[in-house]
């Protein structure tokens, strides 16, 4: 995905230094309007969004949401050690993780969380491959058993806390019959999705496609017949079902609709609606990702994939490919709608948000985007295709170009703070005259910057508006800096 998992950018909270620069008058746009780390930080802190931010954060700590970043995850009163902990990827990619996830918050089920690289974006610690010597994900611990196979790990879960009143799975009789013809035609849409997606078209064979929709068809059909619930067996909750599709759906979505222009939410109205249904989940939406995330995770794990040129398709990229974002940023379109909830919260909360990611955690994200000056950039992953070409975990910044890179992020949160993008306009006058640099310095400030942009992921670091609109704030200070 856009983000490099292992630099995990936002999640730690540093002292902000003060900066020594005065106040300057930069072509009518005076310096003082990219204030003070300390002065942004705390002016992000104290307006309304920012207070939802900083209890988030407290509540995310305590283990009272669910939260990519939380390590621990409390349902009850009840504060002992949770009998489950699970292991998975760090950054949110992994389907087979998520579908664990969902399933104990479904369940309620108290668990501790320990974060492991995918092999492709980081190495496995010496200490899990000692635990799981497979390196398998998800990992679970439950009562000082350890197993793997996310299914496997699900009907676990469901056997050790079972709920009569509430059932992730059938237990006898047509029901679960069905139960389990359902989980056997997810297998044939995601055979449908890899061959759709990995292999080359051949419009003059065809198949793929024909395929692929053949597959969705199916599985719209079978929504179709619960007329009780928008989930495929008749509960009013998901189920172990609807949790072993939602995962390869959502990237195949994101997937299908980027590469080939294939708008399956538009084509399949019961999908759609079960989507819709699970878009309501506040679980759900703490492990969902936005599609420039799954589009850049995807290739690593499965393989390439095969774009193609039709309209639908090349608007897409346009859209999703954050390179291309401009401001006022669009997050509300039709190739990748947000949810009814998500409109309803303003603007404005999505930009604190973000300025409140890089305001607490600036000093690092600055050391982060000095990487793209290191030289070390790709070389991990290169020659590999099961690395992500985005990740770097051992590239080496270059604080050479600290400075710059500073004044450029400060200006990209003010922005973001205040809802003008005047100081993006005037960035590169302002890395000139505070930071002293120019010419080839103001193209290499440039791409540090954009090496964030491509990396900023969601939900691993932002909401997926919050992460399009920090992406879009990015890009235009590389457009600006190399102008």
């Amino acid at each position: 995905m856009p983000v490099v998992p292992e630099a995990r950018l936002f999640s730690k909270f540093w002292p902000l230094e003060p900066s020594s620069s005065r106040c300057r008058a930069v072509g009518g746009y005076k310096a003082r309007c990219i204030p003070l780390r300390a002065g942004l930080a705390t002016e992000a802190r104290q307006t309304k969004a920012g207070e939802h931010v900083l209890k988030s954060w407290d509540d995310r700590a305590a283990g009272l949401i669910p939260h990519t970043d939380a390590k621990v995850r409390y349902f009850g009163k009840e504060r002992s050690k949770p009998r489950v902990k699970i292991f998975r990827d760090q950054a949110g990619w992994c389907p087979y993780c998520q579908k664990v996830w969902l399933l104990l918050e479904e369940k309620q089920v108290d668990y501790e969380v320990e974060k492991v690289p995918m092999r492709s974006y980081g190495d496995k610690p010496r200490e899990f491959m000692a635990l799981v010597p497979r390196g398998l994900l998800p990992a679970m611990e439950i009562d000082g058993k350890v197993m793997t196979e996310s299914l496997d790990i699900m009907f676990t879960i469901e056997g050790t806390f079972p709920d009569p009143d509430r059932p992730m799975f059938p237990a006898s009789g047509p029901l679960r019959d069905r139960a389990a013809k359902l989980l056997s035609l997810e297998r044939q849409l995601f055979g449908a999705w890899c061959s759709y997606l990995f292999r080359p078209e051949m419009p003059l064979i065809g198949g793929s496609e024909g395929d692929f929709t053949s597959a969705l068809e199916a599985v719209d059909s079978e929504l179709a017949k619960n007329s009780e619930s928008p989930f495929f067996l008749p509960y009013q909750h998901p189920t172990i079902v609807d949790m072993q599709y939602v995962s390869h759906v959502e990237r195949a979505v994101a997937s299908a609709m980027y590469y080939k222009g294939y708008d399956i939410r538009k084509k399949f109205k019961h999908i759609d609606a079960w989507l819709s249904a699970y878009e309501k989940l506040p679980h759900y939406m703490a492990t969902k990702s936005d599609y420039y995330t799954h589009c850049m995770d995807i290739p690593p794990q499965y393989g390439p994939c095969f774009s193609n040129d039709s309209a639908e398709a090349v608007e897409a990229r346009e859209l999703i490919d954050p390179q291309n974002a401009t401001l006022p940023a669009k997050w509300q379109t039709s190739v990748e709608p947000p949810t009814p909830d998500q409109l309803k919260q303003p603007e404005e909360d999505y930009r604190i948000e973000a300025a409140m990611r890089l305001t607490e955690n600036q000093k690092a994200v600055t050391r982060f985007c000095c990487r793209a000056a290191g030289g070390d950039v790709g070389a991990w992953a290169r020659g590999n295709p099961t690395k992500c070409a985005l990740a770097d975990p051992y590239a080496r910044p270059n604080e050479d170009y600290a400075p710059g890179v500073n004044v450029a992020l400060r200006a990209v949160a003010t922005a973001l703070l205040h809802g003008d993008p005047s100081p993006l306009l005037t960035v590169k006058a302002s890395v000139e005259t505070e930071a002293k640099m120019s010419g080839r310095d103001l193209d290499v400030i440039a791409d540090c910057i954009g090496y964030l942009r491509d990396r900023v992921g969601s939900p691993r670091d932002l909401s997926m508006p919050a992460a399009k609109i920090l992406r879009a704030h990015l890009a235009e200070v590389v457009r600006q800096l190399k102008a």
